[in-house]
């Protein structure tokens, strides 16, 4: 009974998908979530084998394990095997790691400028994850960066049209696009329309002023 309820808890686990190579081997190790990694395993604190020695899967993940920051700091240098032999991969150094830990913080930095709700749909939608630190692909984390970017953008143009318009002729109006209200709204394709609907809606008054 207790394999069956198991089984039926991953139905609503959301799918990961990772690229094989020729051997059909994952060409990357997928990411937990952050919600299915116990605490002290993002600490660094892993369970050991019966010979007292740590987890080999967490072994292969090469130096500085040792807390959060410097998990992340690990990706950018050259991993090792379970033999402790060096693998292909970018090269050591201070600024080898800089790309990563800068976009990291600007997507952090994002999360004021766009709301927490907002900023969390993003990371999940895009980066499948729930802090940025946990995406490995750095083209992935660009795509995150440049959805909240585009989000600000999106808000920043609603604040301005809004104070050419009365609030009676913006409630009409997500009413006629079946839109929520404007402090719900939480997914950027809402928002783009709801954004696009208010200009021109003050576009044609401005021309009708004329």
């Amino acid at each position: 009974m207790l394999l069956l309820w198991l089984g039926r808890y991953f139905y609503d686990v959301r799918a990961i998908w990772v690229d094989l190579d020729q051997h059909r081997q994952p060409v990357t190790t997928p990411v937990l979530s952050a919600w299915a990694v116990p605490e002290n395993w993002r600490k660094g604190m892993r369970p050991k084998n019966g010979d007292g020695k740590a987890n080999a899967a967490v072994q292969c993940k090469g130096p500085n394990t040792g807390n959060s920051r410097s998990r992340t700091k690990a990706l950018s240098r050259p991993s090792k095997d379970c033999e402790g032999n060096e693998q292909a991969g970018s090269t050591d150094g201070p600024a080898a790691t800089t790309p990563d830990n800068e976009l990291d913080q600007r997507i952090l930095d994002m999360e004021k400028a766009v709301g927490t709700t907002f900023y969390r749909n993003i990371l999940r939608e895009y980066g499948r994850v729930n802090q940025p630190m946990l995406i490995r692909d750095a083209a992935i984390k660009k795509k995150v960066l440049h959805m909240l970017e585009s989000v600000a953008r999106g808000i920043d143009r609603l604040e301005a049209v809004l104070k050419r318009l009365d609030p009676n002729e913006v409630q009409a109006l997500l009413a006629k696009l079946q839109a929520p209200p404007l402090g719900s709204i939480t997914d950027i394709k809402t928002l783009q329309h709801v954004v696009h609907g208010l200009e021109e809606l003050a576009g044609s008054k401005r021309q009708g002023a004329h």
